[in-house]
């Protein structure tokens, strides 16, 4: 069977008009304000150096090694606050109790643990995928990227299960799906990059100030938010489709 991307689209689409005051809530604190965070409080990691010769190699490493010291546990923190966002949002649509946000904040905790291992055995695959001149990634992400709406829908299930469940929903879709994982992917920091290419070409100059600095952070923020949220509406609509046609 054929999968309808429009389809798929149209159903994310009116998930986000149905629910957008209590889908604002619940992005705006743990996706947004994470992600502004990241922005305001970390700075950007040194640059990989324009020649391999060993002492511009030995002070890159020298630089990278301070910047971990000072900001990766941060780093950590926010990335957790962000990834328990998306549990608690699958867990809104796909949680067979139906929860209100009270009890899928409840539910999202508890299954936060699972989602853990999950995302960093999903992430693998994509990243020696990506390594492999990135269609390799795209389509790893895209066979797998059902497995976090299995993990909260078809509960109790461990994440390899939900790996293995992933594989079969999605087999006969591989290359369809391998475009929904480079959206997936590349989304949110297409949508970023518009503010970070304006605020780079502003550092340092005479117009540049605090408040438009800012200004530029929220707005990359925001496009690195709209991108999460629609990647999870979008695997929720995958998800339902997908079942649906199967049977399952």
């Amino acid at each position: 069977m054929t999968l309808d991307v429009n389809g798929v689209f149209g159903d994310a689409w009116r998930l986000w008009k149905r629910d957008r005051d209590l889908l604002i809530g619940v992005a705006g604190f743990f996706l947004f304000v994470p992600e502004l965070a990241m922005k305001l409080f970390v700075a950007l990691p040194p640059k990989t150096p324009a020649s391999l010769d060993r002492a511009a190699l030995r002070a890159w490493l020298d630089a990278m090694e301070s910047w971990s010291d000072q900001y990766s546990l941060r780093v950590a923190l926010l990335a957790l606050v962000s990834l328990f966002g998306v549990v608690a949002v699958f867990s809104l649509y796909l949680d067979p109790e139906r929860p209100d946000v009270r009890r899928a904040l409840v539910r999202a905790l508890r299954l936060f643990p699972r989602f853990l291992l999950l995302s960093f055995l999903v992430a693998i695959p994509v990243y020696f995928g990506l390594m492999l001149l990135y269609l390799p990634g795209f389509y790893a992400q895209g066979r797998l990227m059902l497995a976090a709406p299995v993990a909260v829908a078809d509960q109790p299930c461990g994440a390899v299960r939900s790996m293995s469940r992933s594989l079969v929903l999605t087999r006969g879709h591989g290359l369809i799906l391998a475009g929904f994982g480079c959206m997936s992917l590349l989304a949110g920091n297409l949508l970023s990059w518009p503010f970070e290419v304006i605020g780079g070409m502003l550092d340092g100059a005479p117009m540049a100030n605090p408040v438009v600095a800012a200004l530029l952070d929220i707005g990359a923020a925001a496009g690195s938010t709209v991108g999460v949220l629609g990647a999870v509406l979008v695997q929720i609509a995958l998800y339902r489709r997908l079942t649906s046609s199967r049977g399952i």
